[in-house]
């Protein structure tokens, strides 16, 4: 698709008339408005969900899971099979008694066979094409999941990252006044030198913070733009607002397990498949007896050894592997090494999502405890410079203590910042742990 393209204007007053019709170019070209796409966290899920290429992938290999399955099940019935075979020679023989064979033959089948001890193989397998594709739909379910937990933690790393940006702002802010005022005061010599210089090594160090928060804010909100697939040539921002969620009291039992959770249901399921491996295996010792019908047609000349035109016969037909270098039997061993395995991998996924849960719990219940304490320390923090303020102009303090209190501000706000986003992660890793399919989180107020 073309691209509008603009030319760049000798003078600033053309180029200002101009622009609402390049905002108008662009959007007939390209179909997209240049408006910045204001997410939420829930709509970072819902986004996330539906483009997600994990989910994707998953979806496709859930359709051919499918349709590996079906495949099984066919081989189930009766197979016909047809077959034609032309030869040609240098030249026909013929006896006394007439012709033997033709310069040329022509002849096809038509065989229709059922296996019949073969039968329960064939079953067997197409069981355990049904139980992958069962797995196929574990995994799609996890990688929804995986896709939204995700998707709503990058959302708050980039919002945590976005207000660090704004506190680093109001500290450069405040680091500027504070030296423009020590300027002042160095002027009429109510400063030192000394003291006026710390005043402008503190901003120099305010407007390096924020330099770094611009820096992780930027990748932050690339890594968003990732989870949810959203295209370059649309803007972003974020909620001011982060949504509500309801306290947890001290006292609360740690949830229990949901049995239905992703990881659960799939070691289960690999635990199944396993044991139809060993089945399998167990199956090749025995002969593959099945029963056939035939059709055979002479397309060619009738000669003295080709008999009828037409012959039709059926019968019972047996294949068995006597002797394969115990190639059976290590096969029943390996089946039964992959069993044990699998028996022990569903314990260990078992051992590791009780794990996860506790995890969970226990740090919800830290991270409330923590925003209460990180609220309370800015509210602190706020009077003690306040205070600090005055005493200073006062000459009561030293410009080192008011950078100090300065900083302790600020790093109060940050902590507040990283209190709140945490107890949002830890509260959506609580319902992943627990085995919710999707984050849920209500709407702001």
């Amino acid at each position: 698709m073309m691209k509008p393209q603009i030319r760049i204007l000798p003078t600033l007053s053309k180029a200002i008339w101009l622009l609402p019709l390049s905002t108008s170019l662009w959007v007939a070209a390209t179909g997209v408005s240049r408006a910045d796409t204001e997410l939420s966290l829930q709509e970072t899920i819902d986004r996330a969900v539906q483009r997600s290429t994990q989910v994707g992938v998953a979806e496709a290999d859930l359709q051919a899971s499918v349709e590996r399955k079906r495949q099984a099940w066919t081989n189930v019935g009766p197979r016909l099979s047809a077959s034609y075979t032309e030869s040609r020679f240098d030249g026909a023989q013929v006896s006394p008694l007439g012709l033997v064979r033709g310069d040329t033959t022509k002849s096809g089948s038509l065989t229709l066979a059922q296996p019949i001890t073969g039968l329960y193989a064939a079953v067997e397998y197409a069981k355990m094409n049904g139980l992958q594709a069962d797995l196929s739909q574990e995994s799609l379910k996890q990688a929804k999941r995986d896709a939204g937990y995700g998707a709503a933690e990058s959302f708050l790393q980039a919002y945590q990252a976005q207000e660090q940006v704004a506190i680093a702002e109001a500290s450069v802010a405040a680091a500027k006044s504070a030296f423009q005022d020590a300027q002042a005061m160095f002027r009429v010599g109510r400063l030192s030198q000394a003291d006026q210089l710390k005043f402008e090594l503190a901003l120099s160090q305010a407007q390096t913070r924020l330099a770094q928060a611009k820096a992780l804010r930027q990748v932050s909100y690339l890594a968003l733009r990732q989870a949810i697939q959203l295209p370059d040539n649309e803007a972003m921002t974020l909620q001011k607002q982060l949504p509500k969620i309801p306290e947890v009291p001290a006292d609360s039992v740690k949830p229990k397990l949901d049995a239905s959770r992703s990881e659960l249901r799939k070691a289960d399921l690999g635990s199944e498949i396993a044991g139809f491996g060993k089945k399998l295996a167990y199956a090749k010792l025995v002969p593959n007896v099945s029963v056939f019908a035939k059709w055979d047609r002479n397309f060619g000349e009738q000669t003295l050894l080709s008999g009828p035109k037409d012959n039709k016969y059926y019968g019972v037909k047996l294949d068995w592997d006597v002797w394969t270098n115990g190639t059976s039997v290590f096969e029943i061993r390996e089946a039964s090494a992959q069993q044990a395995k699998a028996d022990l991998v569903k314990q260990s996924i078992n051992d590791a999502v009780q794990l996860d849960l506790t995890q969970a719990f226990e740090n919800s219940m830290a991270a409330q405890e923590s925003l209460r304490l990180a609220r309370s320390a800015v509210a602190q923090a706020d009077e003690v410079y306040r205070i600090d303020q005055l005493r200073f102009k006062n000459g009561q303090i030293s410009a080192t203590d008011l950078i100090r209190s300065e900083s302790d501000r600020t790093t109060a706000s940050g902590n507040l910042i990283n209190a709140e986003t945490q107890l949002l992660v830890w509260y959506l890793r609580l319902q992943k742990a627990a085995g919710s399919e999707l984050p849920h989180v209500a709407a702001n107020p």
